[in-house]
């Protein structure tokens, strides 16, 4: 094995294609120390269902036979949230009852594996991806990689978190009202919630039909923008892809420092009580006027009413149609706070719908006159900072505060990226959003690559503390 193959040895795609160019590299060395890390760790809130050992040496033999060129995610290890179709491997929404083996991966994975990347598991999340924080499983709540007393966001939570421990490279989640960004702040890893529609949710177990998908989390900007371009298909059979003239890139443009910020006024600023959280933005704030970029203030409260739709609103009957039969079938067999909150969705009336919708387009025409010169918009992730033991105690009440600065960002057709700042007092990361119009997924990740690459620093959770 090579010298380079040590348990603080990145998993970042740049760090693997540096290994795989030394003499006797080898994807099979790759993905046993990958299980050999997840053993390490000994974290059983992270995985559902881990591909046997055996499996994904398989896998790894099976590449080192063919040219490494053909493949651009060569020897890649990666993890899918459980509500992903993966072939070989059971689905569960991380519901057991509910759980069923597809005879293909989802059109997503596909791609990855077809481009030479490792699937080593299905990750844990929010049952049925109904909430942010990571503790709705029954498999147990998901904890921070950097504090087992903390919750790691949801629901995205146990891809968030094996990338964050470098067990993989990257993992593929999805995003309905904030599930791809949150658990990225709480870990510190990046996010990448791409355009609605950009790309394929078929495959998915849907939360929310008219606005789920897949999210990236990733140790870095540019890992983030080449899986999701790996992933990206124009397909015109494919009914959940949104063809437009306007296909997104996944990738850098040529942009100048003189893009313009905005962030919400100072007194719509609201962190639940969470001082340290908003003496962290208001400093991320300062740093963005010290890279170049200028900050203009503007009304944050459209957006706070657009997101009160998704999880309080008429767009819970989109939730209730996709997943309301089952969980009405199998009152039992779910959690009392997803049925609670899934079956609200069978009381919301058509006016409602019609009416939510036409408001949404009053304030997607404000965000057209706001954003019309290229304008970004920075948030904090996250509000407050919470452990397990608070979230289980008072979970719908703080899982709404989790998603504040999220909730909107489907409903108001806007693309983001997550991105590491700084921590807390206690240690526990600090991250910021930045979200732009439609198909300017590579806009957001330019601003997110400037801003964090300025800061020099290592993503994730440092695994030099291991022997």
């Amino acid at each position: 094995m090579s010298i380079l193959l040590c348990n603080n040895f990145s998993l970042s795609i740049t760090s693997l294609r540096e290994y795989y160019c030394s003499v006797g590299s080898s994807p099979v060395d790759v993905i046993n120390q990958v299980y050999k890390r997840i053993q390490l760790d000994g974290r059983d809130d992270v995985w559902i269902n881990l591909r046997p050992l055996e499996d994904s040496l398989q896998i790894a033999e099976h590449l080192m036979g063919k040219p490494r060129d053909n493949f651009s995610l060569f020897g890649v290890p990666f993890s899918v949230k459980d509500n992903i179709d993966v072939d070989g491997l059971h689905t569960t929404a991380a519901c057991p009852t509910f759980s069923y083996r597809p005879s293909v991966s989802a059109n997503v994975v596909r791609r990855l594996e077809h481009a030479g990347a490792i699937c080593i598991g299905k990750t844990n999340l929010d049952q049925f991806a109904t909430g942010l924080n990571g503790t709705r499983s029954p498999y147990g709540p998901c904890r921070s990689a950097f504090n087992l007393d903390y919750a790691s966001g949801g629901s995205s939570s146990g891809s968030a978190v094996s990338v964050a421990l470098h067990q993989v490279s990257f993992s593929i989640g999805t995003d309905t009202g904030g599930s791809g960004r949150i658990p990225a702040s709480l870990n510190n890893i990046f996010g990448l919630k791409p355009t609605v529609g950009s790309l394929s949710s078929h495959g998915l177990v849907p939360c929310c039909p008219s606005l789920d998908c897949p999210s990236v989390f990733s140790l870095s900007v540019d890992d983030a923008l080449e899986v999701a371009q790996t992933m990206y298909a124009s397909d015109p059979s494919d009914p959940t892809l949104r063809l437009s003239a306007e296909a997104p890139l996944f990738s850098l443009p040529s942009l100048s420092s003189d893009l313009c910020v905005l962030v919400p006024q100072p007194e719509q600023l609201e962190f639940f009580d969470n001082a340290d959280g908003h003496n962290l933005y208001i400093r991320a704030v300062d740093y963005v006027r010290d890279l170049g970029f200028k900050v203009e203030f503007f009304d944050f409260a459209p957006f706070v009413e657009a997101g009160n739709f998704l999880f309080d609103g008429p767009w819970l009957a989109d939730r209730y149609a996709s997943i309301g039969a089952f969980l009405e079938d199998h009152p039992l067999d779910v959690l009392d706070t997803t049925y609670g909150i899934v079956q609200k969705g069978s009381l919301v009336t058509g006016e409602q719908v019609f009416k939510a919708q036409e408001r949404v387009q009053q304030i997607k025409a404000k965000i057209r006159l706001l954003a019309k010169e290229g304008q970004l918009f920075l948030f904090p992730t996250v509000a407050p900072l919470c452990t397990v033991s608070q979230i289980q105690a008072n979970p719908v009440e703080l899982n709404n505060q989790f998603g504040y600065y999220s909730y909107f960002a489907n409903v108001l057709d806007l693309c983001a990226f997550s991105f590491p700042f700084a921590f807390y007092p206690n240690g526990m990361p600090f991250g910021l959003t930045v979200m732009a119009p439609a198909f300017n997924d590579g806009v957001v990740a330019y601003f997110a690559k400037a801003f964090t690459d300025s800061l020099n620093s290592v993503f994730g959770k440092s695994r030099f503390s291991l022997s």
